[in-house]
């Protein structure tokens, strides 16, 4: 057994140093893409075990999310490698379009949650044209000139911590209840948890979101400002933290991962709000510059088939619902899927500013606390972080 773990690791050692040649070249180097500063690399090793270049992604999904959707790609593709680098949302746009303007290496593929970025790498002439039949096959066919496609979502949701109030409390599912409840909780029992939206793509985009409903954001905001709040990166560390104890509730969970914590048998509440989501739409693109274009097609058909759907859903199902009624609602939200040049309104830098100091003003993230993933320790001589899958 020792022997099977020492050349597993030998494996994983070769295959990260690896990965490190190929990224640490990129500046001198033709056809290497070079990923930001600070990405983790979680690298997909080919099943039949065929020593070839990866096909490189980047984006700014969690590796854990896209895992099971690569894998199943593999599983038809035995001989396709695939390296996925996970970046925060302005260091990947902005490589993105440094790639794109000077004519630099690009990813082989884009995978992103603010398909807003993709709309304006499409829109700047960034963006291979794929074949009509993948945005025909997009959840509501959501797609933008065959360029940016949608192929899950990710709606918002409340999470609370089931051992802290007790299953007698009646839980808001709407958010004008929400805003009864934060004015409810005592001093000293406030501790809730929230996206710190300046560091986070996800915590801007559903703030945006919530900010269409212009007199009912105000108001949560106000909510919001009068708690113990605590900022966050990630909607996975606070479904953590609320599991934990280290909050009572966190605000605006992507709502997969609120459920795969349910299913994997923390003590949480997950409801999903009945007045409006917020949502995002999971969209890709494969860009101009990629080394491997018609690979990267192969796997941008593959997230919108039917396997791939499958998964979506498996993704947006309430634990232990009936699969019929599971896949009914699953299939509601999917339908709520948008890809469309309006999303270029998420880029508008005065609009950004001032979202940001409206809610900075609430919050006060001075005083907040916040609470952020370790993103892996970097391997010496590289700014780049290496899992194995």
């Amino acid at each position: 057994m020792r022997r099977n773990l020492t050349l597993a690791g030998l494996v994983a050692l070769v295959a990260a140093a690896s990965l490190i040649v190929c990224f640490s070249r990129s500046a001198d180097q033709p056809g290497h893409y070079a990923p930001p500063d600070g990405a983790l690399v979680t690298y997909f090793a080919a099943p039949n075990d065929n020593d070839t270049v990866p096909l490189v992604l980047a984006g700014t999904l969690d590796s854990g999310f896209v895992r099971p959707f690569l894998l199943a790609f593999q599983k038809g593709h035995p001989s396709i490698a695939i390296a996925y680098i996970q970046a925060k949302g302005d260091a990947f746009l902005s490589r993105a379009l440094d790639s794109c303007h000077h004519g630099e290496p690009a990813a082989d593929l884009y995978l992103a949650s603010s398909t807003d970025h993709l709309v304006r790498l499409a829109n700047e002439n960034c963006a291979e044209t794929l074949p009509a039949a993948v945005s025909a096959a997009a959840p509501a066919q959501a797609a933008w000139r065959n360029q940016v496609v949608a192929f899950t979502v990710e709606p918002a949701a409340f999470v609370f911590a089931r051992r802290q109030i007790g299953d007698h409390r009646t839980f808001p599912s709407s958010h004008m209840a929400l805003l009864g409840w934060l004015r409810g909780l005592e001093k000293g029992h406030d501790r809730i948890g929230t996206y710190d939206i300046e560091a986070s793509a996800d915590g801007y985009d559903f703030a945006a979101s919530d900010s269409r409903q212009a007199a009912l954001y105000g108001r949560l905001l106000e909510s919001l400002s009068r708690t113990d709040a605590r900022l966050y990166c990630c909607s996975n560390v606070m479904v953590d933290a609320v599991d934990r104890g280290e909050i009572l509730f966190a605000y605006n969970i992507q709502l997969s991962y609120a459920y795969a914590a349910q299913r994997a048998g923390s003590r949480i509440i997950v409801i999903v709000p009945d007045d409006y989501q917020a949502l995002q739409t999971l969209s890709f693109m494969v860009p101009r510059q990629g080394r491997s274009p018609s690979t990267a097609k192969q796997l941008a058909a593959f997230l919108v088939s039917d396997e791939a759907r499958v998964l979506a859903r498996g993704r947006l199902s309430p634990p232990g619902a009936k699969r019929s009624a599971a896949a009914a609602y699953a299939d509601q939200l999917l339908a709520q899927a948008s890809v469309t040049p309006l999303l270029l309104s998420l880029q508008d830098r005065s609009r950004r500013e001032h979202l940001i100091a409206e809610w900075r003003q609430a919050i006060r993230p001075s005083t907040a606390r916040s609470r952020f993933a370790g993103e892996g320790e970097p391997i010496p001589n590289s700014n780049i972080s290496i899992k194995e899958r």
